[in-house]
Formats: C-alpha cells, sequence, structure tokens
C-alpha cells in the first residue's frame, strides 16, 4: 500500500505480496486457543512468557472483537494459558495485549506486576540486565488502556480498569494526526477533546456510541454523552 501511494519500489512491493499469500493463516486448536504453529499441538499448560503468535492482536491490528471475534477469542485463550508471570518486557507485551481484549482491570495488574516486580529503582525494565521493550510497553499499554485508534477510528477509554475509576489525560496521539483529551468520572467518559492536526475526517467511539465527522485542520472538537431516557446518546460534536 504504501509503494502505491508513493509510486515506488513497485517490483519489490509486488515480490511481498507474492510471499504474504505464502504465509500460513491464523488458525484456532482444539482447546480454542490461537495456534502458535502450523500443527495443532499446542500445550496447554504451556506458561512460556513468549507469546510470538498473538502479534496480529498486538502490536498488529488483524485481530479485533469486530472484524474476527472469533480469532479475538482465541488469543484471549491463548494468553490466559500462558499466564501473567514473566521477565519485564514479556509483562510490558502482555500489558498492551489484555488492553486490546478490553480488560482493563487485567492490564491493571500486569502494569501492577510490572512496576512491582520487572522495574529496577532506577526505573529500568528488568530482564537481567535490561531491555527497553519494557519501559516502552509500560508506557505504551497505559496509552492502550485509555486510547486506541488501530482499527480505523478513535476508540476511548477501552479498557479503563476499576481503580482510574475518574481522572484525565491530555496529549494523545492518534492515527490520523488527532490529537486528544479525556475527561472521566466514576468509571464513565464525561468529555474529549479531539484536536484536528491534519483536517481528515474523524471517526469516534465510546462504548456503543459513535461520532463521525468532518474536520479543519488546526480546529478542535468537544465530544460529549447525553442521556435520552435510561439511555446514554453521542451529542453532536462542538467545535471550539
Amino acid at each position: 500500500t504504501t509503494a502505491r501511494l508513493l509510486g515506488t519500489d513497485a517490483e519489490f512491493a509486488t515480490h511481498l505480496e507474492q510471499r504474504l499469500k505464502e504465509m500460513a493463516p491464523m488458525q484456532i486448536g482444539r482447546w480454542g486457543q490461537l495456534q502458535e504453529w502450523m500443527t495443532d499441538w499446542d500445550n496447554p499448560q504451556d506458561v512460556h512468557r513468549h507469546v510470538s503468535h498473538l502479534y496480529g492482536l498486538f502490536p498488529s491490528n488483524q485481530i479485533s472483537p469486530y472484524r474476527t471475534p472469533e480469532l479475538f477469542d482465541a488469543a484471549r485463550t491463548s494468553l490466559i494459558h500462558r499466564g501473567d508471570p514473566s521477565t519485564g518486557w514479556s509483562m510490558g507485551w502482555k500489558l498492551n495485549q489484555w488492553a486490546r481484549l478490553h480488560d482493563g482491570n487485567h492490564a491493571y495488574t500486569l502494569l501492577g506486576n510490572l512496576l512491582k516486580n520487572g522495574t529496577s529503582d532506577n526505573l529500568w525494565d528488568i530482564h537481567p540486565p535490561f531491555q527497553i521493550d519494557g519501559n516502552f510497553g509500560g508506557t505504551a499499554g497505559m496509552t492502550e488502556m485509555l486510547m486506541q485508534c488501530h482499527m480505523g477510528f478513535i476508540h476511548l477509554l477501552p479498557a479503563l480498569p476499576d481503580a482510574w475509576h475518574t481522572g484525565t489525560i491530555t496529549g494523545l496521539r492518534a492515527k490520523g494526526n488527532f490529537g486528544v483529551d479525556l475527561y472521566w468520572n466514576e468509571g464513565k467518559l464525561t468529555e474529549a477533546i479531539i484536536h484536528s492536526g491534519s483536517g481528515a475526517p474523524c471517526e469516534v467511539r465510546y462504548g456503543d456510541l459513535v461520532w463521525k465527522f468532518k474536520t479543519v485542520k488546526g480546529k478542535s472538537y468537544k465530544i460529549q454523552v447525553g442521556q435520552k431516557g435510561d439511555a446514554a446518546v453521542a451529542l453532536r460534536p462542538v467545535v471550539l
């Protein structure tokens, strides 16, 4: 896709497209897991810290609850069986994966493990002697708990843990060159400010609510949740 947009490297892009067709598809195994191998010989007692076969869940976007619900559930099964204990970098990875599974409380547990058991006093990630993956994974995981943007829209508070019932975060960055500020209270979104850096169309989701609107470069848009009877409704974005 990038080669086509830039009008370059056509021969190399064609080569890669052919190789993609030769790759084995993601498959669900006999106990509901996302298979790590082409042959269904995964061991449900395997608690190894490596979870490379869950790449499609994180950091890629091939697995989602909207497009691939069966693979989404299978990835969860695999992650449950692998368990939480691991070295620092792996805890950071699992933290992000639980956030992608929209399980904020489990992600919060991994974040606590990472900080208490996988981080030195100087805040370096522990995987003797040190790997930056855990540090980057920790900050990425906290962001993924509060906002995700890998599915073509900006997803607000997708994995908010109970422990963060009230809070504010500003300066998040989303695909499409958007800035995002979030405000929530008692576990519910109260307000979001979307800053448009390029004037691209924007789609925002919070729970079952969806906002789709055009933007103007340099403008900011306030999003709020209203109430109609017992139902939450998406109020029209307000230009600031």
